[in-house]
Protein backbone atom coordinates (compact mmCIF):
# COMPACT_ATOMS: atom_id res chain seq x y z
CA UNK A 1 0.00 0.00 0.00
CA UNK A 2 2.30 2.77 0.92
CA UNK A 3 4.69 1.50 -2.25
CA UNK A 4 1.86 2.15 -4.43
CA UNK A 5 1.44 6.27 -3.04
CA UNK A 6 5.80 6.22 -3.62
CA UNK A 7 5.24 4.98 -7.14
CA UNK A 8 2.66 7.49 -7.68
CA UNK A 9 4.73 10.12 -7.43
CA UNK A 10 8.02 8.64 -9.22
CA UNK A 11 7.38 11.47 -12.28
CA UNK A 12 10.54 9.95 -14.00
CA UNK A 13 11.76 13.61 -15.55
CA UNK A 14 8.32 14.61 -16.85
CA UNK A 15 7.05 17.80 -15.17
CA UNK A 16 3.74 15.67 -12.57
CA UNK A 17 0.96 18.51 -12.58
CA UNK A 18 1.58 20.42 -15.74
CA UNK A 19 0.03 23.81 -15.82
CA UNK A 20 -1.19 23.44 -12.31
CA UNK A 21 1.78 24.54 -10.11
CA UNK A 22 -0.12 26.51 -7.59
CA UNK A 23 -1.40 23.48 -6.03
CA UNK A 24 1.33 22.46 -4.15
CA UNK A 25 3.04 24.16 -1.89
CA UNK A 26 6.61 23.13 -1.13
CA UNK A 27 8.46 25.75 1.28
CA UNK A 28 11.71 23.93 1.88
CA UNK A 29 12.41 22.31 -1.74
CA UNK A 30 10.74 23.99 -4.38
CA UNK A 31 12.00 21.12 -7.02
CA UNK A 32 13.23 18.13 -5.24
CA UNK A 33 9.97 16.10 -3.72
CA UNK A 34 12.44 13.34 -2.67
CA UNK A 35 13.12 14.25 0.66
CA UNK A 36 9.16 14.56 2.18
CA UNK A 37 8.52 11.31 0.24
CA UNK A 38 11.25 9.54 2.63
CA UNK A 39 9.87 11.68 5.68
CA UNK A 40 6.19 10.09 4.88
CA UNK A 41 7.38 6.73 4.35
CA UNK A 42 9.84 6.75 7.36
CA UNK A 43 6.48 8.37 9.59
CA UNK A 44 4.28 5.25 8.17
CA UNK A 45 7.02 2.58 8.46
CA UNK A 46 7.60 3.89 12.27
CA UNK A 47 4.19 3.94 13.40
CA UNK A 48 3.51 0.47 12.27
CA UNK A 49 6.56 -0.43 14.23
CA UNK A 50 5.74 1.41 17.31
CA UNK A 51 2.17 0.13 17.23
CA UNK A 52 2.94 -3.12 16.97
CA UNK A 53 2.91 -4.11 20.54
CA UNK A 54 -0.52 -2.26 21.04
CA UNK A 55 -1.95 -4.46 17.82
CA UNK A 56 -0.49 -7.22 19.50
CA UNK A 57 -1.60 -7.50 22.99
CA UNK A 58 -5.43 -6.69 21.28
CA UNK A 59 -5.47 -9.63 19.15
CA UNK A 60 -4.00 -11.89 22.47
CA UNK A 61 -6.49 -10.26 24.20
CA UNK A 62 -9.25 -10.73 22.11
CA UNK A 63 -8.13 -14.40 21.46
CA UNK A 64 -8.56 -14.86 24.65
CA UNK A 65 -11.79 -13.63 25.33
CA UNK A 66 -13.68 -14.98 22.64
CA UNK A 67 -11.83 -17.84 21.19
CA UNK A 68 -12.97 -20.95 22.78
CA UNK A 69 -9.51 -22.11 24.03
CA UNK A 70 -8.53 -24.55 27.08
CA UNK A 71 -7.49 -22.69 30.64
CA UNK A 72 -3.92 -23.69 30.19
CA UNK A 73 -3.26 -22.00 26.63
CA UNK A 74 -5.45 -19.02 27.85
CA UNK A 75 -3.06 -18.54 30.86
CA UNK A 76 0.08 -19.48 28.06
CA UNK A 77 -1.25 -16.38 25.70
CA UNK A 78 -2.17 -14.20 29.34
CA UNK A 79 1.58 -14.77 29.92
CA UNK A 80 2.77 -13.91 26.31
CA UNK A 81 0.64 -10.76 26.46
CA UNK A 82 2.82 -9.79 29.39
CA UNK A 83 6.32 -10.55 28.06
CA UNK A 84 5.61 -8.99 24.66
CA UNK A 85 4.06 -5.73 26.51
CA UNK A 86 6.97 -5.47 28.88
CA UNK A 87 9.67 -6.38 26.25
CA UNK A 88 8.12 -4.22 23.54
CA UNK A 89 5.71 -1.22 24.93
CA UNK A 90 9.10 0.98 25.31
CA UNK A 91 8.57 1.14 20.95
CA UNK A 92 5.36 2.58 21.57
CA UNK A 93 6.23 4.91 24.41
CA UNK A 94 8.79 6.75 23.02
CA UNK A 95 8.49 5.74 19.23
CA UNK A 96 5.09 7.41 18.36
CA UNK A 97 6.78 10.82 20.13
CA UNK A 98 9.69 10.79 17.40
CA UNK A 99 6.97 10.23 14.14
CA UNK A 100 5.00 13.05 15.18
CA UNK A 101 8.61 14.81 14.89
CA UNK A 102 8.94 13.06 11.09
CA UNK A 103 5.39 13.49 10.47
CA UNK A 104 5.56 17.08 11.29
CA UNK A 105 9.15 17.90 9.16
CA UNK A 106 6.78 15.62 6.63
CA UNK A 107 4.02 17.72 6.35
CA UNK A 108 6.09 20.80 6.17
CA UNK A 109 8.16 19.76 3.08
CA UNK A 110 4.81 18.82 0.99
CA UNK A 111 1.50 20.70 1.65
CA UNK A 112 -1.21 20.57 -0.48
CA UNK A 113 -3.94 22.64 -1.17
CA UNK A 114 -6.44 20.06 -3.41
CA UNK A 115 -7.19 18.60 0.01
CA UNK A 116 -6.94 19.57 3.79
CA UNK A 117 -7.49 15.41 4.87
CA UNK A 118 -3.98 14.42 5.26
CA UNK A 119 -3.56 17.99 8.20
CA UNK A 120 -7.06 16.40 9.66
CA UNK A 121 -5.45 13.45 10.11
CA UNK A 122 -2.79 15.25 11.53
CA UNK A 123 -3.85 17.10 13.91
CA UNK A 124 -5.75 14.18 14.93
CA UNK A 125 -2.52 12.17 15.33
CA UNK A 126 -0.81 14.77 17.29
CA UNK A 127 -3.67 14.69 19.71
CA UNK A 128 -3.32 11.01 20.37
CA UNK A 129 0.13 11.57 21.02
CA UNK A 130 -0.04 14.52 23.18
CA UNK A 131 -2.66 12.47 25.05
CA UNK A 132 -0.54 9.27 25.56
CA UNK A 133 2.49 11.45 26.21
CA UNK A 134 0.26 13.12 28.91
CA UNK A 135 -0.92 10.09 30.39
CA UNK A 136 2.30 8.01 30.50
CA UNK A 137 4.51 10.72 32.52
CA UNK A 138 1.83 11.95 34.44
CA UNK A 139 1.62 15.45 33.53
CA UNK A 140 -2.15 15.69 33.45
CA UNK A 141 -4.66 16.19 36.47
CA UNK A 142 -5.78 12.49 38.05
CA UNK A 143 -9.41 13.77 37.08
CA UNK A 144 -8.32 14.59 33.41
CA UNK A 145 -6.14 11.37 33.11
CA UNK A 146 -8.99 9.26 33.14
CA UNK A 147 -10.68 11.45 30.17
CA UNK A 148 -7.33 11.34 28.18
CA UNK A 149 -6.77 7.51 28.42
CA UNK A 150 -10.30 6.88 27.06
CA UNK A 151 -9.64 8.70 24.68
CA UNK A 152 -6.14 7.59 23.49
CA UNK A 153 -7.23 4.13 23.85
CA UNK A 154 -10.63 4.66 21.59
CA UNK A 155 -10.06 2.31 18.80
CA UNK A 156 -12.77 4.38 16.26
CA UNK A 157 -10.13 7.74 16.70
CA UNK A 158 -7.19 5.40 15.69
CA UNK A 159 -9.56 3.84 12.41
CA UNK A 160 -10.86 7.20 11.53
CA UNK A 161 -6.96 8.76 12.01
CA UNK A 162 -5.98 6.11 9.46
CA UNK A 163 -8.68 6.25 7.05
CA UNK A 164 -8.44 10.19 7.15
CA UNK A 165 -4.45 9.71 6.48
CA UNK A 166 -5.03 7.11 3.67
CA UNK A 167 -7.31 8.41 1.90
CA UNK A 168 -6.06 12.34 1.89
CA UNK A 169 -2.97 11.04 0.70
CA UNK A 170 -4.52 9.35 -2.27
CA UNK A 171 -6.62 12.39 -3.33
CA UNK A 172 -3.17 14.26 -2.85
CA UNK A 173 -0.90 12.22 -4.89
Amino acid sequence: MFAATGMADDDHGFKRHFEREDQHSIPFLESDNEGNETAGQMAAWLLLVANLPVALSLLIKGTNRFAPLRIELKKALANLNRTQKKALMWLHYYLNPAILGIALWHWLSSRCKSSALPELGLIVMVTVIALGFLIKFKLCPKTFRKYAYQIHTQPVIFVAMFLVLTVGHLIVD
